[in-house]
């Protein structure tokens, strides 16, 4: 299914449910069919809550242009999201990585629908550590004259990540761990301190900033930054289902 905005449409799959509605909104490069998104639906239909996963705007099967593309951008897809396909009033929203941030400013600008987040690897701030992980590598340009970086990917095709500047310097109005975030809806935080891409402690700084007091942090001792096995995905339903009591 497709939700057409000014600039790209969103591709997107729904299971119809009770409350609350839990969106899942993935990480950085990736999409609605990875392993946690699709794990989650199954546990949503299991339970019988309305659930959604989809694409952001350059990533998986929805349109735009990923040069196009920042944290402003795929945080009004979340938000868009919300808005327009969540039937049920009150959601939940998991975010995975990048997803994590997103899901706290979507938080942030729709309070009153949020029941809970949960946030798995949360890379707050991401962008704020780009500099120092990318030194080193050339600036290049692309067709259009915009400037990106090229970035190894360990992850998935191995295909590079393209690192667009637009991207980094848009992303500066997001940032959320220098100042409280006024959030008090509930939060379950789930870090693995084997996460080579996301350190834990950048879980813990959230946890800290949080205005709310119904917060947790779970760390997995072996956990690498996937979260993706059986018992990560065990620890994820079980977030979820506290989040309904």
């Amino acid at each position: 299914m497709k939700l057409t905005l000014s600039d790209h449409a969103i591709e997107y799959d729904r299971l119809e449910g009770h409350g609350p509605c839990v969106i899942f909104c993935a990480g950085f490069n990736s999409n609605k069919q990875g392993n946690k998104a699709l794990a989650m639906e199954c546990c949503c239909r299991d339970i019988g809550l309305e659930y959604v996963r989809f694409d952001y705007a350059a990533h998986g099967g929805s349109g735009g242009d990923f040069a196009d593309a920042t944290i402003s951008t795929w945080l009004n897809d979340v938000l868009s999201i919300v808005d327009h396909i969540a039937k049920n009033q009150d959601v939940i929203l998991i975010g995975s990585s990048m997803g994590g941030w997103l899901a706290l400013l979507a938080a942030l600008e729709r309070p009153n629908r949020i029941k809970g987040l949960v946030l798995l690897a949360c890379a707050a701030d991401m962008t704020r550590y780009y500099p120092e992980r990318m030194k080193g590598l050339s600036q290049n340009k692309d067709e259009q004259g915009l400037c990106y970086y090229e970035v190894p990917n360990e992850f998935d095709d191995g295909q590079p990540y393209y690192i667009y500047q637009a991207m980094i310097d848009n992303a500066a109005q997001h940032y959320l761990l220098e100042k409280p975030i006024r959030l008090n809806a509930p939060v379950r935080l789930i870090h693995g301190m084997q996460d080579e891409i996301v350190e834990w402690q950048r879980s813990k700084q959230v946890m800290e900033q949080l205005q709310s007091n119904d917060v947790t942090l779970t760390l997995v001792k072996d956990g690498d930054h996937r979260l993706s096995s059986a018992s990560d995905l065990m620890l994820i339903e079980q977030a979820i289902k506290s989040l309904l009591l």
